[in-house]
C-alpha cells in the first residue's frame, strides 16, 4: 500500500526521509514502505538509522526491487553502524543500484549528496527530526 506519511518515513516533494530503529522490521510494515518507494511518488531517498536494524532476505529483495523502480532512485543510507551500510552495499550489488552510505556527522553531506530540489537542507533535516522521534516513541 503506498503510505506518504508513516510512523518511519514521510514523503515530501520528490524526497523520501526514513527512520529505522533497531531490530527486525514488520514484514507488513517493510512490504508499505517498499511499495510508497516504488509508486514513483519520490525520487530521493534519504534512510536513517540508529542501531543494527536486520533486514532479511526477503526485505533485501523487496528493497532491491523498489530501487529499481523507474524512475531510479537515488539513496544515502545515514547510520553509524556498520553492518547496516554492509548490508545495503551488499543490496546494490544485487541489482547495480547507486547507494552512498554517510555517518551521522555528515547528515548534511547526505542531503547535499541527494540534493532534491523542492525540499531544503533546513526542512529536509526537520523531517529526519520529526520521523525519528515519532519511530522512537512508538517503540516505547
Amino acid at each position: 500500500m503506498i503510505t506518504l506519511d508513516a510512523k518511519h518515513w514521510t514523503v515530501e516533494g520528490e524526497l523520501m526521509v526514513s527512520f529505522w530503529v533497531p531490530g527486525s522490521i514488520p514484514q507488513a510494515v517493510w512490504q508499505d514502505f517498499c511499495d510508497t518507494l516504488a509508486s514513483g511518488a519520490t525520487h530521493k531517498l534519504l534512510l536513517a538509522s540508529i542501531g543494527a536494524v536486520e533486514f532479511d532476505a526477503l526485505q533485501r529483495r523487496q528493497i532491491n526491487e523498489a530501487l529499481r523502480a523507474r524512475p531510479p532512485v537515488a539513496v544515502a543510507v545515514v547510520t553509524d553502524e556498520a553492518v547496516v551500510r554492509g548490508q545495503l552495499t551488499a543490496t546494490t550489488w544485487l541489482g547495480h543500484i547507486d547507494v552512498t552510505s554517510f555517518p551521522w556527522h555528515k547528515l548534511t553531506d547526505a542531503y547535499w549528496h541527494l540534493s532534491p530540489r523542492d525540499v531544503s537542507e533546513r526542512r529536509a533535516l526537520e523531517l529526519v527530526d520529526i520521523v525519528r522521534k515519532r519511530a522512537e516513541q512508538a517503540e516505547q
